[in-house]
Formats: C-alpha cells, sequence, structure tokens
C-alpha cells in the first residue's frame, strides 16, 4: 500500500490525500469543498467514511481531492477571494493523479458548502472540465440534498450505492 499525501510548503493546503493499494485498480477520486487537517498519520471522519463508501462500491483504492486546496476545519475561514496560485496547484495535481490512475472515477462530495464563497462554482466547473470533458471521467454521487448539490459523505451509509450524474 502506498499512501499520496500532497501538500504545500507550509501545510496551509493539501491537495491530495489517498491510499494505492493496486495501481491498476478501480479508484475513487472524491471531491470536497476544501480539506481540514487529516493526514495519513491522522484520518478525520469524513475520510474514514469515503473509505468505506468507496469499499463498498468496489472500489481498491480511494484518494480525496478538493474544489479549493486550502485547510481550514471551519468553511467560514476559507479566503475570501480564490488565490489563483492555490488553485492552479490544485488543478496540477488533480491533473497528475487522474493520469497516473486512469481507472478512476469521481464522486462529487460537497454538499451546499459549494455556495460557502463566490468563487467555488467557477473552481469545480474547471475541475469538471478538466475530468469530464478532457478525460472523459465518470461522475457519481451518493444523492442530491435538498438545494439539488451532491451530498457530503459524512452522515451518509458506509454502503451507500454511488450512482452516475450528470453535471
Amino acid at each position: 500500500m502506498t499512501w499520496i499525501y500532497e501538500t504545500n510548503e507550509d501545510n496551509s493546503a493539501r491537495y491530495a490525500l489517498g491510499q494505492i493499494f493496486n495501481p491498476s485498480g478501480k479508484t475513487l477520486l472524491c471531491f470536497g469543498i476544501n480539506p481540514s487537517t487529516a493526514c495519513p498519520e491522522c484520518l478525520d471522519s469524513t475520510i474514514r467514511k469515503v473509505i468505506n463508501i468507496s469499499k463498498y462500491n468496489g472500489y481498491e483504492n480511494w484518494i480525496m481531492l478538493n474544489v479549493y486546496p486550502q485547510r481550514s476545519t471551519n468553511p467560514d475561514n476559507m479566503h475570501t477571494e480564490c488565490n489563483e496560485d492555490l488553485m492552479n496547484a490544485n488543478l496540477y495535481y488533480i491533473s497528475s493523479i487522474t493520469q497516473a490512475y486512469s481507472n478512476c472515477d469521481v464522486l462529487l462530495a460537497y454538499g451546499n458548502l459549494i455556495s460557502k464563497r463566490e468563487y467555488l462554482k467557477a473552481c469545480l466547473d474547471k475541475i469538471i472540465s478538466l475530468l469530464r470533458d478532457e478525460q472523459h471521467k465518470k461522475v457519481k454521487i451518493i444523492k442530491l440534498t435538498k438545494a439539488n448539490n451532491p451530498i457530503h459523505p459524512l452522515y451518509q451509509s458506509n454502503s451507500s450505492a454511488l450512482i452516475d450524474y450528470t453535471v
């Protein structure tokens, strides 16, 4: 097993966190809004839920990515304006990961937090364009919130089935 763990120099941003058990195996890329403090030595509840849901749905590997890479335990403390350098680095890591693990599907799991900052939808559009339009990745969700956003996995069942989704 290999850990994927990509952060910036001062650890104020996390680009990727995941486990690869079989590099050619089926991989689930899960997109939240922004990372908190989880790392390989200290997984949080959201990461543990993503692991369980990915296993239930037949994925050998999982990688947690985010619409915006700034670490913040409280989304209210996210940047008020998009840091383009962080976002460009995020897109670089997403592209690198999808090329390295081509047998992957995308799980959108950001919930209603997508509305927390105006720039988040533009960041998501760039990511979706990269994943779906350029790399033809399948996009999945667990279910939608009442506001029609892909639900966050934390309070979902470990046996939640993933369904195809058109953005």
